[in-house]
């Protein structure tokens, strides 16, 4: 747990918001990778988000249009690669880790492909049935991990300096008034 000290230094927020920032990107490259793939086999361009809310949220999830079921997929998908993202940020905040972020960010990537399609849509989604196919999956999710990969220049460029901002009166300032 971390204190209010670390708080106010800003090393537990920095680590949490580029995480976030991460994995939220990485969810982004997802969805713009499985359009362009949909495009370019035929089908429309918000087929995959389209599945993958009728596979979580069942078939009544199109009740309301179409809209608002790839609305729905599209926001799932950020979503919960934005928790990822956000997770592994926390879990590197040690510096030997930072150095490995490269290689960790797709072994986590495939882990989370695992465990949200092959484990939670198998056994606890209203439908199973293919969002896209495996192969598309886990080449989305590689690209995602590659993403996650970036979050030590992400968590870097939180701070002008690469430091992170020192307390002030009870306050902190983000130092960028003194250059």
């Amino acid at each position: 747990m971390p204190s209010l000290r670390d708080i106010a230094r800003g090393d537990f927020g920095a680590s949490v918001l580029a995480g976030l920032q991460t994995g939220v990107l990485g969810g982004l490259s997802i969805v713009l990778y499985h359009a362009l793939g949909s495009i370019l086999s035929g089908q429309a361009a918000w087929a995959v988000p389209a599945r993958l809310a009728a596979a979580a949220f069942g078939r009544a999830v199109h009740s309301d249009g179409l809209a608002w079921a790839v609305m729905a997929g599209i926001s799932l998908e950020v979503v919960g690669a934005g928790l990822v993202g956000a997770l592994f940020g926390l879990a590197l905040r040690p510096g030997w880790a930072l150095r490995r972020a490269g290689l960790l960010g797709p072994a986590v990537a495939l882990g989370w492909y695992y465990f949200a399609h092959e484990i939670l849509l198998a056994r606890f989604g209203a439908g199973y049935f293919a969002v896209a196919t495996r192969q598309s999956q886990v080449l989305a999710h590689l690209l995602f991990g590659l993403v996650l990969g970036l979050y030590p220049r992400f968590r870097r460029s939180l701070f002008r300096d690469g430091v992170p901002p020192v307390e002030q009166s009870g306050g902190f300032s983000s130092q960028a008034g003194s250059r």
